[in-house]
């Protein structure tokens, strides 16, 4: 009996050490890879002429909005590691200072994959091993409720804009009623997650699958609105940047035009897939093909889209790569 419970036991840590290894091996590959993308972009930017005269060109009262978009970042990424606290609370309690090394370290993981789906990778590692399997699935809600609050915000911005600027057009009709059914689908599953895993529980799953959905089966209503609340609080945050980013390139939006532009060009920059290195160009974009539509400012919108990127997830990126690489050491 004893060295049954010997064997397990092995067993058990050496599962642990396993899986320990293979994440920080998938951390440290995805860093490399990261780098190598960052290094590579910055080799190819060709707009550094533009902005540097951007620069010569800035008075030092314009200065205050690029203070204010960096003063925000700090309360931009708090939030999401409250918010990730708040999911990883039902399986392990961590602290808001592991929180927030687990999202930094997720932003530097995932910013090689599509979407930005690697940045579970980096939030997992700051989990215990028997709690990792959860941690995917709460990185995926935790997606989830920021994509839930872009559509939210987005759909009803992008019919008033295009209402404003053309008309509804029958293919941007079809675009947003096709996104609109869509979102209230995920939203009614988001709601049901709880419901839908304790089915799971209660079914004859393999243990496997299990791990990976019974965490869902803790929370309640009242904690599913409290996390999509710190979402929505976390996208006015990085609403207010972009704003603050724009004003400083001496773009003038009214504040209807910002509250429907902005939103807009969230929304389309969220449902396109992207690599988070090539966002820069997707964000610069649907910038100016949206905000251009109310000022001809086209090289300063292009350069505001690739600043808020730079400042928003270059800077997080590099903090968060020496965070990951402290912790594989």
């Amino acid at each position: 009996m004893d060295s049954t419970r010997l064997f397990s036991s092995i067993t058990k840590h050496s599962g642990n050490l396993s899986s320990k290894s293979a994440v920080d091996f998938l951390g440290v590959l995805f860093f490399i890879l990261s780098v190598a993308f960052l290094v590579y972009k910055l080799f190819t930017f060709h707009q550094y002429a533009e902005l540097a005269a951007q620069w010569q060109q800035t008075p030092l009262s314009r200065a205050w909005w690029l203070a204010y978009v960096v003063f925000l970042l700090p309360l931009n990424w708090l939030l999401e590691a409250v918010k990730w606290r708040m999911l990883t609370s039902r399986v392990q309690k961590i602290s808001l200072n592991t929180a927030v090394k687990a999202i930094l370290s997720g932003i530097s993981t995932g910013f090689f994959t599509p979407n930005r789906v690697g940045e579970l990778v980096g939030r997992i590692a700051f989990l215990k091993p028997e709690h990792r399997n959860a941690g995917v699935t709460l990185s995926i809600v935790n997606s989830l409720t920021q994509n839930i609050v872009m559509a939210l915000y987005g759909i009803p911005a992008c019919i008033l804009f295009f209402s404003y600027t053309s008309g509804l057009r029958h293919d941007m009709i079809q675009y947003v009623s096709i996104t609109l059914i869509g979102i209230l689908f995920i939203g009614i599953i988001y709601f049901t997650l709880p419901h839908w895993s304790r089915q799971l529980k209660s079914g004859s799953l393999s243990v496997r699958i299990k791990t990976f959905t019974d965490c869902l089966s803790a929370y309640n209503l009242k904690d599913l609105v409290q996390i999509l609340a710190v979402s929505m609080l976390r996208y006015i945050v990085f609403c207010m940047q972009f704003y603050f980013m724009l004003r400083f390139f001496n773009i003038a939006l009214t504040p209807w035009q910002a509250l429907v532009s902005i939103p807009t060009t969230y929304l389309f920059v969220t449902f396109t897939p992207s690599l988070a290195f090539s966002e820069a160009a997707v964000r610069s974009s649907f910038a100016v093909l949206i905000i251009g539509a109310f000022s001809g400012q086209v090289i300063n919108i292009a350069l505001a889209g690739v600043c808020i990127w730079v400042i928003n997830f270059i800077v997080p990126m590099l903090i968060g790569s020496v965070v990951m690489i402290k912790r594989s050491i």
